[in-house]
């Protein structure tokens, strides 16, 4: 472990322990790259907001199985799905390593003040949950394995590459697992399915229908839950909060242990590898970055490509569904690693320099705009909102994508010239360092 936290190429400015980091502190490329994730994470969450449950993973829910539609879906799984969540998560562990790089202080008050932000972020993660009725919440997850993130913070990049690799394999593991079972559960519904009418069935012919159902009902891709989970985001607030409260609490637990914890500490881990590597400061070589480019999307793209085009010619089958392809995350996380260069090179070659700054506001305040998405999107789509959950076509929804984008990318410039923080980042660091913080700058 020779290699340290205290060793990242951090500026000393605001790194009193005592205050968080901000102005020159901060390193725009990561706020920029954040940024990016942080708008392209929307692009997959919509879909849970705007669509049926089901929709996330099976166009078929929504009827999106032809034209602009299933192109739509198309671009967007080969694109997108995972890689923008895979970044999102690789920079919180990039920036525990920032956090921690607080020169000439005590480790033990450094170690508090993470822990105390870390709790923080899961009680941010059950608000966005549960009160803004948002079952995709991913901030819950991301506290529960900063809480173990820590310890490996003194590793070297190798060793935390290496433990990042290992989770990898654990995942694919798991998606390969879930994909022959699926596999195997609808290929016995398929051949009991073709035997003639009338046929009696036996007894474990008879659970294996019942298997099926029971996995469907769990995918809510049944005709009858499609509807039901329309109406239901149709209806009022609490009739919402009622039924994404069941949904979390399965996802909180089952779910956290057996898959979304491991997700987020495997990219973690990577980020924190990548973060004493130097490439999230956009200070590798332009020949390094074009590298992550051409071998990202040169591996990415054909996988994902790949795997969507399988899933459509198989008549949207659910062992095709994106958790359950055997190369998930070799597709996602290529993916993620070509997004990465080519935003690197786009930083260091210093071109759109208005887009960038724009994009690195947005990832400053990334705590105010993902909370500022679930409460935008419930408000457009529940029925305690304009309602419109179910009555968009899955190209439309995209409409709405944008305006979010174009509002988080105004107003988070415009917020950041008057105020040091985001709101809900000033109320973090507030109870973070139990003081509260100068919110607005003193030129403004």
């Amino acid at each position: 472990m020779a290699e340290t936290a205290t060793a990242i190429n951090v500026p000393v400015e605001d790194c009193n322990p005592a205050t968080p980091i901000t102005g020159k502190a901060r390193i725009q490329s990561i706020d920029t790259l954040r940024g990016v994730a942080l708008l392209g994470i929307l692009l997959m969450n919509i879909i849970a907001f705007a669509l049926p449950s089901a929709s996330y993973f099976d166009p078929s829910a929504d009827s999106a199985t032809s034209g602009i539609n299933l192109a739509t879906f198309m671009g967007i799984d080969i694109l997108f799905e995972g890689s923008m969540r895979a970044i999102f998560s690789m920079l919180f562990g990039a920036g525990l390593l920032i956090f921690a790089s607080k020169p000439n202080t005590d480790q033990d008050i450094v170690r508090g003040l993470y822990y105390r932000r870390t709790f923080l972020l899961i009680g941010f993660g059950l608000v966005n949950a549960y009160i803004f009725v948002w079952p995709g919440d991913i901030l819950y997850s991301y506290g529960m394995a900063g809480l173990i993130l820590y310890f490996f913070k003194d590793y070297s990049a190798k060793q935390l590459g290496l433990y990042s690799l290992l989770l990898l394999l654990v995942l694919m593991f798991i998606h390969a697992g879930l994909h022959y079972d699926t596999r195997r559960m609808r290929d016995a519904v398929v051949e009991i399915e073709a035997l003639p009418a009338g046929t009696i069935l036996t007894e474990a012919q008879q659970t294996s229908m019942d298997e099926w159902q029971v996995y469907m009902e769990g995918q809510f891709a049944t005709q009858e839950l499609i509807a039901q989970d329309i109406e239901t985001r149709q209806g009022g607030y609490l009739e919402n909060f009622r039924h994404v409260a069941s949904i979390n609490i399965f996802t909180q637990t089952v779910m956290l242990v057996i898959f979304f914890l491991w997700d987020a500490l495997a990219m973690m881990l990577l980020g924190m590898a990548f973060m004493k590597w130097k490439i999230f400061d956009a200070s590798r070589s332009t020949r390094f970055y074009l590298g992550m480019i051409l071998v990202g999307f040169g591996v990415g793209i054909p996988v994902n490509a790949w795997e969507t085009i399988t899933f459509v010619n198989s008549g949207f089958e659910q062992y095709w569904t994106a958790i359950a392809r055997p190369t998930y995350d070799l597709g996602r996380m290529t993916l993620a690693i070509g997004y990465i260069g080519l935003v690197m090179l786009i930083c260091k070659s210093g071109v759109l320099a208005w887009l960038r700054s724009a994009l690195a506001a947005v990832g400053q305040m990334a705590l105010t705009n993902y909370l500022s998405q679930s409460v935008i999107c419930n408000f457009i789509f529940m029925g305690f909102g304009l309602g419109l959950a179910g009555e968009l076509e899955r190209v439309e929804i995209y409409y709405v994508v944008f305006g979010v984008w174009i509002f988080q990318l105004f107003f988070s410039v415009y917020w950041l010239k008057r105020y040091r923080f985001g709101p809900v980042e000033w109320l973090w660091r507030s109870l973070t360092y139990k003081k509260k913080q100068d919110l607005r700058l003193q030129s403004a």
